[in-house]
């Protein structure tokens, strides 16, 4: 009789399916609680990279906006510095005044002027535009302008005077021509002016700031 199972074998079944159910339970449940761990892992490390990309994007935003601040204010002080240049080259302040200096210490004893005239003009041309046929000496500056363009200023000066001998006008021209400033010195006509017993003479040249090519 002590060997004989009393316990119904149903009964062993339900015990062994619920304790299989219990571990599956606690299976699932560590399953569970490492799912949602991880996904709390992932978006934080999601929310991380992202405030790292925010703050990485700022940067750059502002380092491009510094970058085009500076590049703006090149531009403008530029822009003003060859302003300032075009101006002072208009003016041409001092210029008349050293003008007539060379021109008292070019004169021989026996030459003098009898009327001078200068004539100024100004034009806009492109890059690289060649100059008309006969044109004088031109300075060029740069306008600062998006085009690009330069101002072109002719300086032209028209002298008349005499001479008591050929000899004094020619060393007057000569003179005038090794004068810094002083260019494209042309004797334009001479005569003998009988009543006066002198040479009547005109010359034109040109004033410009830039140098001769030697």
């Amino acid at each position: 009789m002590a060997d004989i199972d009393m316990i119904p074998r149903s009964y062993r079944d339900g015990v062994r399916l619920r304790r299989i159910a219990r571990q599956t339970a606690c299976a699932l449940a560590v399953v569970v609680v490492a799912t949602a761990a991880g996904h709390a892992t992932l978006r934080w490390s999601s929310v991380a990279m992202e405030r790292k990309a925010t703050l990485l994007r700022s940067a750059a935003s502002a380092a491009q906006t510094d970058l085009q601040r500076a590049a703006i204010e090149r531009e403008t002080a530029l822009r003003d510095q060859q302003r300032a240049g075009v101006l002072g080259a208009v003016r041409r302040e001092g210029e008349l005044a050293a003008f007539a200096q060379a021109i008292d210490s070019a004169l021989p004893a026996d030459t003098w002027l009898t009327a001078l005239a200068l004539r100024r003009s100004t034009r806009l041309a492109p890059p690289g535009a060649a100059l008309p046929p006969g044109s004088g000496a031109q300075d060029t500056f740069a306008t600062g302008n998006a085009q690009g363009d330069t101002l072109l200023l002719d300086s032209q000066v028209e002298l008349s005077g005499q001479a008591a001998s050929y000899e004094g006008m020619t060393d007057f021209l000569a003179n005038l021509g090794r004068i810094p400033g002083l260019v494209n010195v042309q004797l334009q006509s001479s005569s003998v002016n009988a009543e006066v017993r002198a040479i009547d003479f005109r010359a034109t040249l040109s004033l410009t700031q830039h140098k001769e090519a030697e």
